[in-house]
């Protein structure tokens, strides 16, 4: 699993705009839920305000197949929102995404991670 998480504004499709840690999520062909389970409990450890979860299959050259990806992000779901005391925010996986973020200088540390 690899991830770009950042502090800012995510809005989908125009409509609400949230605002927190955002974490864009792809996933691999290799990965397992020991792996969700960790990234989950990395994503919530750091993580002080919302959670917004991101599928997103563009971060690395190799992706899991759809209906792979698809449980591996309703698992990282579950498991962020047994780990999270805030809002967990999803964003609908398998649809077209148009989107803006905002990451305001103070607070535009982008971090990628791997698991």
């Amino acid at each position: 699993m690899r991830s770009i998480i950042f502090k800012g504004k995510f809005g989908h499709l125009k409509e609400n705009t949230n605002e927190g840690t955002i974490v864009f999520c792809h996933f691999e062909p290799e990965d397992n839920e020991k792996i969700i389970f960790q990234a989950a409990k990395k994503f919530a450890d750091i993580t002080d305000d919302n959670l917004i979860l991101v599928p997103f299959a563009h971060l690395f050259e190799k992706s899991a197949d759809k209906e792979d990806a698809k449980n591996f992000f309703e698992s990282l779901v579950t498991k962020c929102n047994e780990f999270k005391k805030q809002t967990v925010v999803v964003i609908p996986f398998g649809v077209e995404k148009e989107f803006f973020l905002y990451a305001p200088a103070k607070n535009s540390a982008i971090k990628f991670m791997k698991f």
